[in-house]
């Protein structure tokens, strides 16, 4: 008897996605929100999820003389990317709130987009908050 080659591939699959979480995951908490306050039908939850900020660019400061001093100004945008078979119920909305628990400071993002046709992960974009 064989085996269905997608079961093979299923479980190459989830093996890949849950080594690279257990490098680059961190800690996070999701607060559904519903008109701007808490949404009492979905729970806020802590979750293990791969968090990644906006792209970060040097700007020369003195355009006078663009190499004595430059700054990095973060873009204000972020991606989330949600392990499915970890967590399969996670609902994601727009305006919902995402803290980075174990980043300094915590800081909070708002959903501003869900890509739920990934197979592999729930892929959310977040704004700064």
């Amino acid at each position: 008897m064989s085996m269905p080659v997608g079961a093979t591939f299923h479980s190459v699959r989830d093996s890949v996605v849950s080594a690279v979480d257990a490098k680059f995951a961190e800690t996070v908490r999701l607060s559904p929100m519903s008109g701007g306050a808490k949404d009492q039908q979905r729970p806020q939850r802590e979750i293990s999820a791969i968090l990644r900020t906006g792209a970060e660019k040097s700007n020369a400061v003195d355009t006078a003389n663009p190499a004595a001093w430059q700054i990095k100004i973060a873009a204000g945008k972020a991606m989330l990317y949600i392990d499915r078979t970890r967590y399969p119920d996670i609902v994601l909305k727009k305006q919902d709130a995402v803290r980075a628990l174990t980043r300094h400071g915590q800081p909070v993002f708002e959903v501003s987009l869900v890509d739920d046709r990934n197979h592999t992960r729930l892929i959310v974009e977040l704004v700064h908050k």
